[in-house]
């Protein structure tokens, strides 16, 4: 099935884009701007490109890593960082680092979340915190935080008033507005809901649970299969999943990108239609609706329009300015 009506845009990497296509987390900017936590800087994209590094020397206001695991705006309006060396937050063009091991029983950032006035954070092996207002919280595994030491993923579920903590070995775990009262499993029936690693917020209530073999819907009506196997896709396995304004799925598979709505595939978008790879590692759609996505070799964006004239864009560094341009897991 070929893109209908739809612009398509690569950026390879290079000195006037990005330093990488390996890409960790995705957030929207204020004013329209889409950033990207990147293996090597911290990227946005807001019509020009952007990538900060970790300074060749120590600087008090530069980068304290470069290898970029989470990114989120906090209550206060800035950008806030995640990074295996700690957490810091984006003032200007100046880096803050805003926690240490005083603060952060782990300094190693894999999740960033706001919630109304507090910014929650997940480490991997220490369980959540909760910082509001300059007053932290840590909600300790097993003691009030998520049962689990080995967490994933981090996901928030507006519509309903939960947060969600995701362990692939040892279930799903959540927080509803009373907070205090700390976190409790997930069932779905009597049975913990275990086997997923990722999660994405579904803008129509509940959230989405992923990993290579299944996604399911997880809400106020219990825990759905929306794809039963990759095979429903005709692939192998899924490497990622973020849901559209219509109410469609966008996923990242070894075979490219699909559209899935209502157990039908709507576009499905590889090779041949000029993204290089059929291998799409993640996928984010934006506040304008374009759907980001990463391969082994580039970031692009797939933008489905029925208005827009089918092109293809390859931008570059230097003098090649314009290379090409023309038409174009079960539930336990």
């Amino acid at each position: 099935m070929a893109p209908v009506s739809a612009d398509l845009v690569i950026f390879p990497p290079s000195s006037s884009t990005y330093s990488t296509y390996l890409v960790n987390d995705y957030t929207n900017g204020p004013e329209g701007e889409v950033v990207f936590a990147t293996s090597s800087g911290l990227t946005s994209y807001n019509g020009n490109w952007t990538t900060y590094h970790y300074p060749p020397a120590y600087r008090k206001d530069a980068l304290i890593s470069d290898f970029i695991l989470s990114v989120a705006y906090g209550p206060d309006g800035m950008l806030w960082i995640g990074t295996p060396a700690g957490l810091q937050r984006m003032n200007g063009q100046a880096f803050e680092v805003v926690a240490g091991q005083e603060q952060l029983k782990n300094p190693i950032v894999i999740g960033l979340q706001r919630w109304d006035d507090a910014l929650w954070i997940e480490t991997h092996n220490a369980g959540m915190h909760r910082l509001e207002n300059g007053s932290w919280t840590w909600f300790k595994p097993f003691h009030g935080g998520p049962g689990s030491y080995a967490l994933d993923d981090l996901v928030l579920d507006p519509a309903d008033g939960v947060l969600y903590c995701v362990s692939h070995v040892d279930g799903v775990f959540a927080v509803g507005e009373n907070w205090s009262a700390g976190f409790y499993p997930v069932l779905a029936g009597d049975r913990q809901v275990t086997g997923f690693t990722d999660a994405v917020t579904d803008p129509f209530g509940g959230i989405y649970l992923f990993n290579r073999s299944c996604v399911a819907h997880l809400g106020g009506d219990g825990l759905e299969t929306t794809i039963r196997a990759p095979g429903d896709l005709g692939v192998s396995e899924i490497n990622d999943v973020c849901p559209a304004p219509d109410g469609s799925l966008w996923v990242a598979t070894d075979h490219g990108l699909f559209q899935w709505k209502d157990g039908v595939v709507l576009d499905h978008v590889y090779r041949a239609h000029g993204i290089w790879s059929n291998v799409i590692k993640t996928v984010f759609v934006d506040c304008t609706g374009r759907c980001w996505f990463s391969t082994p070799t580039a970031i692009g964006y797939y933008y489905p329009d029925d208005a827009a004239t089918d092109r293809i864009r390859f931008f570059f560094d230097g003098p090649r300015k314009l290379l090409f341009s023309g038409e174009t897991s079960p539930v336990s």
